[in-house]
């Protein structure tokens, strides 16, 4: 009886091993988000940043970092808030930082790629510029008759 049950035992272990090593294991793994590039980020890569939505994600945890309620989440799923958003059309910015929390910089972050604001509209701006008789170009306000208001033009 005991024999039965070692080589039960060793069989079941055999195939767990063969298993192991046959199976690779990204098998099991998520893979990129849906909106990850096709070929991918660099390799020195880290985080990615999304300006437009102020939030991080984590290549190497695959996990995503952002401002919610007053402080900062991780989630490893796309944050409730974001649901809607196409973060494959969003910008997306490679940062050049390897530690485990970008969020630490995101003051700076947030300066150095502002977001940019979509016109709702869609309406360009076509300013018309008129030649002040001087070469100069000057947004169409005429000034004349208005007086020097103290800018040395007396003449």
């Amino acid at each position: 009886m005991k024999t039965i049950q070692k080589k039960t035992a060793t069989i079941i272990a055999a195939l767990i091993l063969v298993f192991m090593l046959v199976i690779p294991a990204d098998v099991f793994s998520q893979g990129p988000p849906p909106w990850a590039p096709a070929h991918g980020y660099r390799a020195k890569t880290r985080h990615i940043y999304f300006p437009n939505q102020n939030m991080y994600y984590d290549i190497q945890k695959s996990n995503y970092i952002y401002f919610s309620n007053g402080k900062w989440s991780i989630s490893t799923r796309v944050p409730s808030i974001f649901v809607g958003i196409n973060l494959g059309k969003s910008t997306q910015i490679q940062l050049d930082y390897y530690g485990s929390y970008p969020q630490y910089y995101n003051k700076d972050h947030k300066i150095k790629y502002k977001k940019k604001q979509k016109n709702p509209l869609n309406y360009k701006s076509k300013q018309k510029f008129k030649d002040d008789n001087n070469g100069r170009k000057s947004k169409g306000n005429d000034n004349r008759g208005k007086g020097n208001k103290g800018k040395g033009n007396d003449k």
